[in-house]
């Protein structure tokens, strides 16, 4: 799909039928901050995507799902395209970051996130995507970067020793690691 030449997606074809999907960036990013709550199991983050993303639920979720996710990566498949990384790992989280990615894009774009009324999904990644070099999140970015790939020069790790609190961002598990920290938890709890 080509932004420049076709409007953007309101809905996804499943099995014949058409589902209008809710596209603001409100809900989209609620559905990203479930994928990021390590309290939710998988399970429960693919009901939140149906329910908030699906103005009604396809009966085939599966692919209801699949496709939910492709529409909050903008239209590409988990895969599709190459890396997107510089293996320098997680950069952000829209639920720490919150206020920086606000003031940011305001700073950037000069849209104010609080008062407009519908902003699509797309269109918000895409000005996320292009934030000022100057703006506070840019260079918090730049910094988990070189940190995560061990390149802080001396004046960025003074920089960090001084703004940890905000530059580290906590650790994501994946789902096994989440099952054997509960059961780890559980006999610690004499369960």
């Amino acid at each position: 799909m080509n932004i420049l030449t076709e409007q953007l997606p309101t809905a996804v074809e499943i099995d014949g039928a058409v589902y209008e999907l809710d596209t603001d960036f409100r809900s989209c990013l609620n559905i990203i901050l479930a994928f990021e709550d390590q309290e939710l199991t998988d399970y429960e983050k693919q009901i939140v995507l149906l329910q908030l993303l699906y103005r009604e639920i396809p009966e085939n979720a599966k692919e209801a799902c699949r496709l939910g996710v492709k529409f909050l990566d903008c239209g590409e498949e988990q895969g599709e395209g190459g890396s997107h990384g510089d293996g320098a790992g997680r950069l952000y989280s829209f639920n720490q970051d919150a206020k920086y990615i606000y003031s940011a894009i305001k700073q950037s774009h000069g849209v104010d996130l609080e008062t407009v009324d519908y902003l699509h999904w797309w269109k918000f990644c895409y000005m996320f995507l292009d934030l000022r070099e100057d703006c506070f999140f840019h260079r918090l970015i730049h910094l988990r970067r070189q940190k995560n790939l061990g390149k802080l020069t001396k004046e960025e790790r003074e920089l960090y020793y001084k703004i940890q609190d905000i530059v580290d961002l906590p650790e994501v598990r994946t789902s096994e690691e989440k099952i054997v920290a509960d059961e780890f938890m559980r006999l610690l709890n004499g369960g």
